[in-house]
Parts: C-alpha cells; structure tokens; sequence
C-alpha cells in the first residue's frame, strides 16, 4: 500500500462524512490493540476519550485536509497518537490494516457508496476484530 493515496480533492457531503464517521467507529469498536488499551485503561481513566478523539481527528483529517490523503501519513498519524495516549506501541500490523480499511472506506464514501459501512453495521460478529493483536507492547 505505500505511495497509495485516497480521494483527489473532492469533498465529503454531510451523508458521507456522517457515514464515514459512522464507519470510523466501528472499525475502532473492533479494532482489538485498540480496545485492549481502551479496556486496560492504558491511557488513564479516560482511555475511552482518547480512542473517542483519535476517531475524531481522522474523520477531521479527512473532512478538512485539502487534496490527497496519503496512507503513510494516516498511519503516522495513527502511530503517534496511540503512542502519546496510551503509551503503547501496536506492533502487530493492525494500524496498518486499519488505516487501510479507513482510506477504502473514505474513497468509497466520496462516491456515495456506502457498502462498507452498511457491511459493518449489519455485521453481528463484535469478535471479529481487524487484526488480533499478536504483539502489543506497552511502555
């Protein structure tokens, strides 16, 4: 996926920035390292706000940012504030998968197709994470 980008310059209408918003925080509901830090309260007591805020900045980052969307600097993005608020580096290949699925998502919902979403909201299945985390090391 390096070099790859997402979305040339369009804008998100308000249906497909809530739906990506939506979306956001399902991939994060199941995003296992996540919800261990969250659980675990790697952040604090308020890990819960932190991972709120993080899905936050990305919806911004995509809704605000003018031009493309390059997947280095979500993960970057991803990878620094998982550092900074849970004091944990997620070393098992989900912030990379995540990002990824973020950035398709995005894509799609430039083009009005939300299939992603609509695929994880109706997914019963809370178990299945993005990634089961292998090796999550906490500072």
């Amino acid at each position: 996926m390096a070099g790859s980008t997402s979305g040339g310059g369009g804008a998100l209408s308000a249906q497909a920035a809530a739906a990506l918003g939506e979306g956001i925080g399902l991939v994060f509901g199941r995003w296992t390292a996540l919800q261990m830090a969250v659980e675990n309260q790697w952040g604090g007591r308020d890990s819960r706000a932190k991972a709120d805020q993080l899905a936050e900045s990305i919806l911004s980052w995509f809704a605000n940012s003018k031009g493309k969307h390059y997947y280095e600097d979500l993960v970057d993005m991803m990878y620094d504030t998982v550092s900074e608020s849970f004091n944990a580096d997620f070393e098992d290949g989900s912030v990379e998968e995540v990002a990824e699925q973020l950035l398709i998502m995005h894509e799609e919902c430039l083009q009005s197709n939300y299939s992603s979403v609509e695929k994880l909201r109706n997914s019963r299945a809370q178990g299945n994470a993005v990634s089961q985390s292998r090796k999550v090391l906490q500072f």
